[in-house]
């Protein structure tokens, strides 16, 4: 669901503007709510933890990738074919909204474990494409894991929302990149 929002600048842009809504007016009902800071050590240390991250993508991948093999790089071109039409700026708008809009949503209501590993189910399944790409439910409901360790870590929300943000950015460019590739090949 979140993954088609992200195809449109618009869209993208109206539903980072909803998520982080909702994420402020409930943050307005908590006792002592995560301060949300972006400072440049926060953008230093998410630079950093992005890499750990993409690392953990092409492990992630890669395991699907042998262990499955070409049914799992079918599934892969299908879910790539979701961004075919993708511009600039939609990648821009779309890594805004998960850079924000998500990382208000389903971080920076609590720092408590209670709150984190439902939310990282919760991110993940909001994540889901459809029956046949259920290993990508599984990889953003992992993803959603190393960002919420991201966040206990180093307890800035800065650090999270401009990792997420890279993550997403750098996702749409490959992909962008491998379609482009396979109309050429």
């Amino acid at each position: 669901m979140l993954f088609h929002l992200k195809l449109y600048p618009l869209r993208a842009l109206f539903a980072c503007l909803i998520l982080t809504l909702l994420a402020l007016t409930v943050r307005h009902f908590l006792p002592s709510p995560l301060p949300i800071r972006l400072t440049i050590h926060d953008v230093k240390i998410g630079a950093l933890a992005v890499c750990v991250v993409i690392l953990s993508d092409g492990l992630f991948h890669g395991l699907f990738w042998l262990t499955i093999g070409d049914w799992y790089r079918g599934r892969h071109r299908e879910s790539c074919e979701t961004y075919r039409g993708q511009s600039l700026l939609g990648m821009l708008a779309g890594s805004l909204m998960a850079g924000v809009g998500e990382e208000l949503i389903f971080r920076s209501l609590s720092l408590e474990w209670g709150f984190l590993i439902p939310s990282a189910i919760v991110f993940g399944l909001a994540h889901h494409l459809s029956r046949r790409l259920w290993f990508f439910t599984v990889w953003a409901t992992w993803q959603g894991m190393l960002f919420a360790i991201a966040l206990r870590v180093t307890g800035s929300l800065g650090v999270t929302m401009t990792a997420h943000f890279l993550h997403d950015l750098l996702g749409f460019l490959l992909i962008a990149f491998l379609l482009r590739r396979s109309d050429t090949g």
